[in-house]
């Protein structure tokens, strides 16, 4: 009588030839009902081949026929990549405008990490004027420089641009390193002229040697120096944002009274700010109401003008 181990070995023995066979019965030729989808010749029976003499194949294609990419679209994506390259290059080397000036970095920091809360607040640079002597110069947030940052008062720019007449005689406060008082040079052109004033040394010391002082005078000094200006001296009177928002008791009659009738005195601030609130106001007191006033609006900043009768 087998005993329960013997039965035991029996059936692992009969378990284990039903299961060779059943490999060996896969693996016979013509008998794959498991056959790989992924294999070449599945792909095909799936997938047929598009071609141009079997219509019936192309009907029978799932995806769009893919051409071949042009050249112009690889250089396109090539020449994105260089400008990222070039970019990041002069983020961190020397940087060169057109008129042949340069900043050379002093300091592994780029600008925009230096003047981060993680930086020292500040970024320098040794900067080479083609015709004048090199200087040193520190950006920091309220003296930064065209060059490297862009224009400080772009929105300024763009509203005042149709107020400002060829051969005018210009004011401007808060000059800052001078791109706006050569833009103004520009609009008034060579019959006109520019008087910029800034508190800051640097900042007027730079403004000097990168820009044309041909009909344009930089100094440094506030509103006190035109106390000895005549009345209606200047066609265009500009105090780019000169003033604290929060001041709602200015005094612009010493502004006021240099314009010349047919001029205009443009002040701008932070919009919505207690100075852009009452600017209209200052300005219609000051001119005892006889100055044709109104209120520009871009980016944040209000422009409030003030036209003097002629």
């Amino acid at each position: 009588m087998p005993t329960e181990r013997t039965a035991t070995r029996r059936s692992s023995r009969a378990s284990s030839t039903r299961l060779t066979g059943s490999r060996s019965r896969l693996d016979a030729p013509g008998r794959c009902p498991n056959r790989n989808p992924f294999s070449p010749r599945s792909f095909q029976r799936k997938h047929p081949v598009v071609s141009e003499n079997n219509p019936a194949r192309n009907e029978r294609r799932i995806w769009p026929a893919q051409e071949a990419k042009p050249s112009s679209a690889r250089w396109h994506r090539a020449s994105l990549g260089l400008r990222r390259v070039v970019r990041r290059l002069t983020s961190t080397g020397t940087i060169r405008t057109p008129e042949g000036i340069r900043y050379r970095p002093v300091g592994h920091l780029s600008l925009t990490r230096s003047l981060s809360k993680r930086g020292p607040g500040y970024k320098e640079y040794d900067v080479q004027f083609p015709l004048n002597e090199p200087m040193r110069v520190r950006v920091e947030p309220s003296r930064v420089f065209a060059d490297l940052t862009g224009p400080r008062f772009a929105s300024e720019r763009e509203l005042l641009t149709q107020h400002i007449r060829p051969g005018a005689r210009a004011l401007i406060i808060n000059a800052g390193t001078g791109d706006t008082a050569a833009w103004l040079a520009e609009l008034v052109g060579p019959s006109g002229a520019v008087v910029a004033l800034d508190l800051d040394e640097q900042s007027v010391e730079f403004a000097k040697r990168r820009y044309d002082t041909t009909n344009t005078t930089f100094e440094q000094g506030d509103g006190s120096l035109l106390a000895g200006e005549p009345d209606e001296a200047f066609e265009f009177v500009l105090a780019p944002r000169a003033f604290s928002p929060s001041d709602e008791g200015l005094n612009l009659m010493p502004l006021f009274r240099l314009v010349a009738p047919g001029g205009s005195l443009a002040i701008s601030t932070a919009s919505g700010s207690v100075l852009a609130l009452s600017l209209v106001k200052l300005l219609d007191d000051v001119s005892a109401g006889t100055a044709r006033t109104s209120v520009l609006e871009r980016a944040g900043i209000s422009v409030a003008i003030a036209t003097r009768p002629i």
